[in-house]
């Protein structure tokens, strides 16, 4: 028992030290996708494509939540009830309420509408982050790239961010939004919903 199994641990630990020293020497940089989001070209062209769109869910939501808008003018027309008579009362109260409810349409309209315009630019910047992702490994012969939101701490040389976003930029300068629609002046109040 005792120089065989002396002799399977020290081949195991011989084993196990070769292959701490082979992964301790393997290349693994970092890319900071938050940094990738903000300053790559693609990301800044999404972004500039869906400002309208951006600003009417904005507007929207404003508009329907606690406090908005709409709360407001219901408040307004409370403090002129005993002025302009229940009749009239009813019918602005009922027009309040119609134009809530088309925002909350509206809202949802737009909110379903931006979730498919940015999965359709995801879609264009992931083919094209794969090929990037490749170039880098073969170029620092690396193993490996990690998110930076992932490491506790790296040494300095490790992060190829300023890389990453020049070599997607090239590849993917901007990107091809077909489901948006073209663009409208913004409203203050709520539009019709399309179907």
């Amino acid at each position: 028992m005792t120089f065989i199994k002396t002799l399977k641990l020290a081949v195991l630990g011989a084993i196990t030290a070769a292959g701490l020293t082979v992964a301790a020497t393997a290349q693994t940089f970092i890319i900071d996708n938050e940094r990738v989001e903000k300053d790559a070209a693609a990301y800044k062209d999404f972004n500039l494509q869906t400002t309208d769109l951006r600003q009417n869910i904005l507007q929207l939501r404003q508009y329907i939540s606690r406090g908005g808008a709409a709360e407001q003018q219901m408040a307004e027309l409370e403090k002129q009830k005993a002025i302009i008579g229940n009749d009239k009362y009813e019918e602005e109260k009922k027009k309040i309420e119609q134009t809530y409810v088309a925002a909350q349409q509206n809202l949802q309209a737009y909110e379903y509408l931006f979730d498919q315009v940015r999965q359709e630019a995801l879609v264009q910047v992931e083919r094209a982050r794969q090929p990037v992702i490749r170039q880098i490994l073969k170029d620092r012969k690396a193993q490996l790239i990690l998110p930076k939101r992932l490491v506790l701490g790296s040494a300095p040389g490790l992060d190829v961010t300023t890389e990453f976003i020049e070599l997607l930029d090239a590849e993917l300068p901007s990107v091809t939004l077909t489901k948006l629609p073209p663009k409208q002046a913004p409203t203050t109040t709520p539009a019709p919903a399309q179907q």
